[in-house]
């Protein structure tokens, strides 16, 4: 979860690798002097840093500036260093060494598409995109963007980008290097066009399209009401726009008098904590949210945040879907609906990331996040490395049986979904029939 009005969520966490300079103390080149490093040349970078470092912190940057000149003098290269890249590595270096998995740093590209992805747009075409057995799929253009409006189609193969072919590029690359790969290659500014050639199963025919990009949003929030008569909603992320969006779904589901609300956060990694304050003020009429730890054990609570025009759902029954991919700011929503007593948890047990993080953009537009502090829920629970376990415990199912029909409002929309812990949600909240426990397993013998 993250609180700084420049914060952002990274739904997964970066690998950090570091070199062989990257030292905890190693910070002290960014802060300091950035990619250049005053009266190196004359002083060589260890002495003319030391004149600069302050003298309680000077012996421990020692041994530090000794490895860096030890690389500068002797270090097998043909090309020139990159200082830059052996700064960023000095810092990220200093992340990991405090052993926690949520603070971490981000050089400038990453760092602005991570911004990109939390405001709730990004330029580009509008697809969700996989790669499988070498291959870029369509999953789903985005509604209304620029590729649905331009006929691509979800299990289109692309083949072609600017009438590079693909295959190659990709040959030697795991699923998730190749599916980076090609979002790089077809994302781009707004009013810039790019051509696809697609194949389009079942056919053998391959179809071209030249698709103008543009700003596109990135839709975290969809609501239906089903046969039942109770309301689905799915949020996917708690990002900058996920707010508006809610109240939009929330005033069409509501026009239906629905008979309860499946609030489905499963999945859902977190993001803005303001947003799920917001999120909360939409279920539940004001009362703490959660309560922030600090690492010297004092406690500050958040309040539910909304204002006096937005939609109010307080008296709706309602079930929260939830399971290991919920997270975060998902587990703030679960756990103040369970705690407050608004809602009955379904699933399985959240992911368990109770930290709060501070985002900072740094000089260059780089981005450091750091951890400070923990969060507990309104009965002051913890759940940092713990989850959230739902009051039903329902496995994840496609057995046909749990086969429920969806109003389908584009042709592309599916007919159907099967799905156990839907099903079970509005099973409970149109019958009050619980599902039963799940089976005790057999000890090893």
């Amino acid at each position: 979860m993250v609180r700084t009005s420049r914060a952002f969520w990274w739904g997964a966490l970066a690998s950090l690798v570091v070199g062989a300079v990257s030292f905890a103390s190693g910070v002290a080149v960014a802060l300091y002097w950035g990619s250049t490093l005053p009266l190196a040349n004359v002083l060589g970078p260890a002495r003319a840093a030391q004149s600069l470092t302050p003298g309680d912190l000077r012996q421990n940057f020692n041994v530090y500036w000794e490895t860096w000149n030890l690389v500068e003098r002797s270090f097998y290269r043909v090309e020139p260093l990159n200082h830059q890249q052996m700064v960023y590595g000095s810092i990220q270096g200093m992340l990991k060494s405090l052993g926690d998995d949520y603070t971490f740093f981000q050089p400038p590209e990453e760092a602005q598409k991570t911004r990109e992805s939390m405001e709730g747009k990004f330029e580009g075409i509008g697809a969700y995109i996989e790669a499988k057995e070498g291959r870029i799929r369509i999953v789903s253009p985005i509604e209304g963007s620029p590729a649905e409006r331009a006929g691509i189609q979800p299990g289109d193969i692309v083949l072609k980008v600017d009438d590079a072919e693909l295959a190659p590029l990709l040959a030697k690359l795991d699923a998730g290097t190749a599916t980076q790969k090609a979002v790089s290659m077809i994302r781009g500014p707004k009013g810039t066009t790019v051509k696809l050639v697609v194949l389009r199963p079942p056919s053998t025919q391959q179809l071209a399209f030249m698709i103008t990009r543009d700003a596109v949003p990135e839709i975290s929030v969809k609501g239906k009401v089903l046969d039942s008569g109770v309301a689905w909603i799915t949020i996917s992320g708690f990002k900058g726009t996920t707010t508006e969006e809610l109240d939009k779904v929330l005033r069409s589901v509501l026009l239906a008098k629905p008979k309860g609300i499946v609030l489905d956060i499963r999945n859902n990694g977190g993001g803005l904590l303001g947003t799920a304050q917001e999120v909360l003020g939409r279920f539940l009429n004001g009362g703490t949210a959660l309560f922030e730890k600090y690492g010297n054990g004092t406690l500050e609570e958040k309040p539910v945040l909304r204002a006096g025009n937005d939609p109010m759902a307080f008296d709706v029954p309602m079930v929260v879907l939830v399971n290991g991919g919920s997270a975060s700011a998902s587990e703030i929503v679960a756990g103040a609906l369970r705690d407050r007593s608004r809602a009955m948890l379904l699933g399985e047990k959240s992911f368990g990331k109770g930290s709060v993080q501070s985002v900072e953009r740094l000089s260059d537009n780089s981005s450091a996040r750091i951890t400070i502090a923990h969060w507990l829920t309104p009965n002051k629970a913890e759940i940092h490395k713990i989850g959230i376990t739902p009051t039903y415990v329902v496995p994840y199912s496609t057995n046909a049986k749990y086969t429920l029909a969806l109003p389908q409002r584009r042709p592309i929309d599916p007919p159907s979904v099967t799905d156990s812990q839907l099903w079970w949600a509005i099973k409970l909240l149109t019958t009050k029939e619980a599902p039963p426990p799940p089976p005790t397993p057999t000890p090893a013998k």
